[in-house]
């Protein structure tokens, strides 16, 4: 049996296959793009291993994703490299693609598209990309426009706590400044945390609380993080607009 047709017994008549190259053939089935358009997949029978087949997008993937959205920074290459990692497919020289053994063609065609079609929507990877750029771009601003205060991240007050951190310290203040960014709630309940745990220990100190937004955290969490910090930035967009002048007068 071919691996054509291992593939229409596994999964059923509702597909087909066009050869393209000796040993590649294009899978013709009803798998599309969130945009309508069929999902590229293929039969690659070359592999080293003569009991495998590889079903690989040949990366087109990537191609089709370039139009509209480039992964061109450290950020966006982490969140391509979980999905592959998290769904368990390979990838090399822009190539995504599985490794199944005949029989189980059908389930790995499934799977390999399920993840292609996430990697492909631009929607998703934008969503998942702007959550995360958020401490990268506060870093970045730190790093460039607060560089002069002389930023130490990840610092920890109490050597004991290594838990209750500060993601930034600025330590040539008149009294010193502890950074932290808050994108959710739950790192509004730990800076909260960290900020009394720090005032019980006479730590002198002045904290900073930027949000990326903080109208988006619960009630409660709110008034937690906003009874336990000395100074707060409702968004990212007000920290970049402000910072340096309040940075300018702590340290006056």
């Amino acid at each position: 049996m071919n691996a054509q047709e291992a593939l229409r017994q596994s999964l059923g008549q509702r597909l087909s296959s066009r050869d393209r190259l000796p040993g590649i053939s294009q899978i013709i089935a009803p798998i599309f793009y969130e945009d309508g358009d069929m999902i590229d997949l293929f039969l690659d029978t070359r592999a080293n291993n003569p009991n495998l087949v590889r079903i690989t997008d040949s990366g087109l993937t990537l191609m089709k994703l370039s139009y509209s959205f480039d992964i061109d920074t450290p950020n966006k290459h982490r969140l391509f490299e979980r999905i592959l990692s998290e769904n368990r497919v390979n990838f090399e020289g822009g190539e995504i693609y599985l490794e199944s053994a005949p029989e189980d063609l059908g389930i790995s065609l499934l799977h390999l598209s399920q993840v292609i079609a996430k990697i492909s929507s631009l929607q998703y990877l934008k969503r998942q990309v702007i959550s995360s750029l958020f401490y990268e771009q506060l870093g970045e601003f730190i790093n460039k426009d607060l560089a002069s205060f002389d930023p130490k991240p990840q610092y920890v007050p109490i050597p004991d706590r290594p838990e209750l951190e500060a993601d930034w310290a600025f330590l040539h203040t008149q009294r010193p400044l502890f950074l932290f960014g808050v994108k959710d709630s739950s790192k509004a309940r730990l800076s909260a945390i960290s900020c009394l745990e720090f005032q019980k220990r006479s730590i002198p100190f002045r904290s900073v609380i930027v949000h990326e937004d903080f109208e988006t955290l619960r009630k409660k969490d709110q008034s937690i993080i906003t009874n336990a910090s000395d100074k707060q930035f409702a968004s990212l967009r007000a920290f970049v607009e402000d910072g340096r002048k309040y940075f300018d007068r702590e340290a006056a």
